[in-house]
């Protein structure tokens, strides 16, 4: 395994990221990977009564598992366990496989340690299925040291090394920032999506990875519809209703059903805003002016809202934004965008949220601005550190800039951040 420089951030104009209370330290470790760790496989097995199983919506006290069962009308209820051998085991309400839903079965498990390592495993008509063994650590509820992975751009199915030497890191959870896979869906058709998921899941080193870290993923554009897709895609519907049936997510702010995937959540003292750049927004070819949207009315007004919550609660805010925000060209990105954005640094300015910074995907590369370079608030005054990760396993290519500290195209590439909260 190559690293890639790993410089610390350089205070911005404005001081972010200096917390009035607490020491808060932020190292962005950039990485690149020629060969993955020798790790033994623990794949579902043939006899196993489970095709995938994967958890997410990590708190300090539950956790969400989603599974997809072999068989419909099967009983199913998760153990989860702070032993490997699966003794005193808490469980979740039971859920039934059913062929409406392509027999994924949704298991929640609450009443859990915060901070605990936890190991689980499906019990599948009475029977617990050991083959199908995961684990995940729930959250800090307070202060303390996190490590969490994030990268996007995997092609579909893709069995890269990479995906076993994030597992081998054991960060706290992995940040999927989109184009989880690259069908480009142009159909309103929820089985088409479904096999997206199945192509990807069936992957060997995914599907290990999936179990054993904890995911939490907003979609781009070829995991949405087709490239640079937006509102118009003609599969959003699709799209939106099978997120929700097979990845385990945090509540959805809009709801359910047909409603875009934006939400957020809090790791210790940290909150996570996460936006659904993509199937709420204008085409990118519209007119740039006051009525183009990249996040839709509804979105933007929560996202004001949070950032005004989360400044008086928080020591830092990370704000998950799946494409590039820095630049001035391209054929998509912010800088299509260029009233919206300009509005948001007003906004982010005249409310002085000082300690945010933005993690992104979409640009097959590795890159960090230090906030040299994103500021776009009228006169100045709302810059903040943007970090990029990608690609997975695609080639390379650098889209916006610049960038403080570069921008490195390539492929088996991921971002490590690490949060320490004194």
């Amino acid at each position: 395994m190559r690293m890639m420089p790993c410089p610390l951030l350089r205070e911005t104009p404005r001081k972010r990221l200096a917390g009035r209370i607490l020491a808060l330290f932020i190292v962005f470790a950039l990485m690149s990977v020629l060969g993955g760790f020798l790790l033994q496989s623990t794949a579902t097995t043939a006899d196993s009564p489970i095709a995938f199983i994967w958890s997410g919506a990590i708190t300090s006290h539950s956790a969400q598992v989603k599974a997809r069962v072999l068989s419909t009308g099967s009983i199913v209820r998760l153990a989860v366990s702070e032993s490997t051998d699966m003794t005193e085991p808490v469980y979740s309400a039971f859920d039934t496989s059913e062929i409406d839903h392509n027999n994924i079965v949704t298991l929640d498990v609450e009443g859990l340690i915060p901070n605990s390592q936890y190991h689980y495993a499906p019990e599948v008509d009475g029977f617990l299925d050991l083959a199908s063994i995961g684990r995940f650590r729930t959250f800090p509820s307070d202060t303390g040291t996190f490590s969490f992975a994030f990268a996007s751009c995997a092609t579909t199915g893709s069995n890269h090394p990479v995906f076993q030497t994030i597992r081998g890191l054991d960060p706290l959870f992995f940040f999927h920032l989109g184009d989880f896979h690259y069908e480009d869906i142009a159909v309103d058709d929820v089985d088409v999506f479904r096999q997206a998921y199945e192509a990807v899941l069936s992957s060997p080193n995914q599907s290990q990875m999936f179990r054993d870290i904890p995911l939490e993923y907003i979609w781009d554009d070829h995991d949405f519809g087709p490239n640079n897709s937006d509102s118009t895609a003609p599969g959003r519907l699709a799209a939106r209703l099978t997120y929700q049936e097979y990845v385990p997510h945090y509540p959805l702010v809009a709801g359910t059903g047909d409603v875009p995937i934006y939400h957020a959540f809090t790791v210790g003292r940290i909150r996570f805003i996460v936006c659904d750049m993509r199937s709420a927004r204008s085409p990118y070819y519209a007119t740039d002016n006051g009525s183009k949207t990249m996040m839709g009315t509804e979105q933007k007004a929560w996202f004001k809202q949070e950032l005004l919550n989360a400044r008086d609660s928080f020591p830092l805010i990370v704000w998950v934004n799946s494409l590039p925000w820095i630049g001035v060209t391209g054929d998509d990105g912010w800088y299509l965008y260029t009233t919206e954005r300009r509005e948001i640094a007003n906004f982010i300015k005249a409310n002085n949220i000082e300690r945010l910074c933005m993690i992104s995907g979409d640009a097959h590369m590795l890159a960090i601005d230090d906030g040299t370079n994103s500021d776009y608030a009228t006169g100045g005054g709302a810059a903040f550190p943007v970090m990029h990760a990608a690609a997975l396993d695609r080639g390379g290519s650098v889209k916006g800039g610049p960038y403080s500290h570069g921008a490195f195209p390539g492929g088996g590439q991921f971002g490590m951040m690490t949060v320490s909260d004194t």
